[in-house]
């Protein structure tokens, strides 16, 4: 159901707190093994807030917008939330954020994200893609370079304006034959649109430091660029969604855990056995997650760097509201919308309004935890 959204600032107390070759709108099916949907049977009917996690919580500081179930004015595209003081005309701004190592954290501005794309790069790490529009932070760092599987998913955002620090050369190829075919602004450290926009914080070493103002970015948009429109459908939950306590993704030299808190009905993000901290040190949390299960071929400009087939169709899973529910992922183009279908009925399958994080996970990575393991996690 749409419900009441709560974004809490969660400030923890522990131990062990943490100190490229695609062309523009081309088509490609992704091959991928079916992803059985795993530890159902070990889910309880209720996924409660474990009492390990309550103790670890200092302080919670909530900054609360309730949505009016009445309400039939606009909403932000990229959220669904109500956008009570109107849609903003601007367009979104998509900026490649490290997290490459621990030299990478604190995290700037990655909250205020109404999406987050969590992609592999190379070595067995990931980077973030974050799109914001209906909020814009003061500052995002650690900016980095772009990668070629960040082209086919920036082009069916309406023409918004794309934030990296640099690139390689055939990137950069691939990064302005998108542009000039009309996919989107780019604007990096090197660029003469862009250059001065951005800047490195001393206090951080190189290359973890690169920051930007992503309004000053905004509006140096074109006239082509325009607001976005919505790429996910936001409804009530799926009768076919089953209570889930957790997730997890792993890869060579990462593990992320999601652990379902019922205080404040998000998902918790975990890093390698740690609560993901950002800049304030409080706990990144999101409404929903996507699991898509995608395949990944070798970039044309690094045959180290995986590059992930974002565009075909393949198995998937969503969790919202404490559920997973099996889905397909189809996205015919790089231009084309995100359409999730059940994988029993078929129909549509609706997010939850609110945050987005999408993790371009291969077949077999991921897996659903059981309450015992998200309570072992956490405590």
């Amino acid at each position: 159901m749409l419900r009441r959204v709560v974004f809490v600032a969660l400030f923890f107390v522990c131990a062990t707190a943490c100190g490229g070759g695609s062309g523009a709108n081309e088509t490609t099916t992704t091959q991928v093994e079916e992803v059985p949907l795993v530890a159902t049977t070990q889910i309880e009917e209720s996924v409660e807030t474990p009492t390990t996690l309550v103790e670890q919580i200092a302080e919670a500081i909530p900054t609360t917008t309730t949505v009016d179930p009445s309400w039939t004015g606009p909403v932000y595209p990229l959220t669904g939330l109500p956008a009570y003081e109107g849609i903003p005309e601007t367009p979104a701004v998509v900026v490649k954020i490290g997290n490459n190592d621990q030299n990478s954290l604190p995290q700037h501005g990655l909250r205020e994200a109404d999406i987050v794309y969590d992609v592999r790069i190379e070595s067995g790490k990931s980077r973030f893609m974050a799109i914001y529009h209906s909020r814009l932070p003061e500052v995002v760092m650690p900016v980095r370079s772009a990668r070629s599987s960040d082209i086919s998913l920036l082009l069916n955002l309406n023409h918004p304006v794309f934030v990296y620090w640099g690139s390689n050369d055939i990137v950069l190829e691939e990064i302005k034959a998108a542009e000039w075919s009309g996919g989107y602004d780019s604007r990096s450290a090197a660029s003469q649109w862009g250059e001065q926009y951005f800047n490195r914080d001393s206090s951080r070493s190189r290359p973890a430091n690169g920051r930007v103002n992503i309004g000053d970015l905004q509006g140096t948009a074109s006239n082509e660029a325009e607001v976005p429109t919505a790429i996910f459908e936001y409804g009530e939950l799926t009768s076919n969604a089953v209570p889930a306590a957790g997730v997890q993704w792993e890869i060579r030299q990462r593990v992320v855990d999601y652990i379902w808190n019922s205080s404040l009905e998000q998902w918790i993000r975990y890093q390698d056995g740690v609560p993901h901290l950002d800049e304030r040190g409080a706990s990144l949390t999101v409404d929903n997650l996507l699991f898509l299960y995608v395949g990944y071929g070798i970039s044309d400009a690094d045959p180290n760097s995986p590059q992930a087939i974002s565009t075909g169709s393949g198995d998937a899973w969503l969790l919202r509201d404490g559920t997973v529910t099996g889905v397909t992922w189809e996205r015919a183009r790089s231009s084309d919308n995100w359409t999730i279908v059940d994988d029993e009925s078929g129909e549509t399958v609706p997010l939850d309004v609110g945050t987005t994080w999408v993790t371009l996970a291969r077949p077999g990575e991921g897996r659903v935890l059981s309450s015992d393991e998200a309570i072992e996690l956490i405590g």
